[in-house]
């Protein structure tokens, strides 16, 4: 279940969240309260994501009769424009920030989450391309890049602590800046992605085209004029124009049909299959 995986990426942003704010004022690192603030934002594209998921697992209705799914698109697309958004905030804050006066024990923590943020978004990441699923993925991908800003938020950390009285160079600035143009290219570059997926997708996955052929042509009565594979977010919907013999039956192509499709759905992300036959002389 995709709101599982959400919850366990929205529990753990809360801690981190927490731990980095909280540290950042013992500490005081401005630093780490900023990057604290920012771990705790990724909380509003979980809470997104779960409410996303929930719409796109509705059944089909009459004007919706492949379901849902595409919802996942357009949750994952409004996490995207917040990706993009918290970036812009970021470089904007960075040049009202102040020098730091931090210690090392700052650099403990922002390393502890660092860690804990790169399992996470790696665990999302094999869960998404597991189920297929474009709202782990967006967020696997941001929680992986939230892990490298942290990485930048480290360095200037370390910086700070090793030429505390730079009065030339602001370190709080340039990390920040840096952190915030990474954050929006990532949010721009997946909302490019699910505005085509909106628009309509195809999975172009040649192995994947070739082995459901396979499949299908088990039946020696047939062959393959087109495959088009529909992504509709978790699932997908297979358009199959085939070819076959003129004196073929109604009984023996509806025979035929049937046994295709048990076939497909045999893969969890076919939901829908369309088949349409054309006559061929030969075969």
């Amino acid at each position: 279940m995709t709101s599982k995986e959400l919850l366990i990426s929205l529990i753990t942003n809360l801690s981190l969240g927490i731990i980095k704010v909280i540290g950042g004022f013992f500490t005081n690192s401005k630093t780490l309260i900023s990057d604290g603030i920012h771990c705790l934002s990724d909380m509003c594209t979980d809470i997104i994501g779960i409410i996303g998921t929930k719409l796109a697992k509705k059944k089909p209705d009459k004007e919706h009769p492949f379901g849902h799914g595409k919802i996942e698109y357009v949750t994952s697309m409004l996490m995207s424009i917040f990706i993009v958004l918290l970036g812009i905030t970021c470089v904007i804050n960075s040049f009202k920030s102040t020098t730091n006066d931090t210690n090392a024990i700052a650099l403990i923590i922002l390393f502890f989450c660092i860690l804990v943020k790169l399992i996470l978004s790696s665990y999302l990441l094999q869960k998404g391309k597991k189920l297929n699923n474009s709202i782990l993925i967006t967020n696997g991908t941001e929680s992986r890049y939230d892990a490298y800003s942290s990485m930048f938020a480290l360095l200037f950390i370390a910086l700070s602590l090793i030429n505390p009285n730079n009065k030339i160079i602001n370190y709080d600035i340039i990390g920040s800046v840096i952190i915030g143009i990474l954050t929006i290219k990532i949010g721009i570059q997946l909302f490019i992605r699910n505005i085509q997926s909106v628009i309509g997708e195809i999975d172009t996955d040649t192995n994947r085209q070739e082995i459901l052929k396979d499949l299908i042509l088990k039946n020696k009565k047939i062959s393959i004029k087109r495959l088009t594979i529909l992504k509709y977010g978790h699932y997908e919907s297979v358009i199959i124009d085939l070819f076959v013999s003129p004196k073929m039956t109604i009984k023996e192509s509806y025979r035929i049909e049937n046994k295709i499709k048990t076939e497909l759905k045999k893969d969890e992300r076919i939901k829908y299959v369309t088949i349409s036959y054309a006559p061929k002389e030969t075969i």
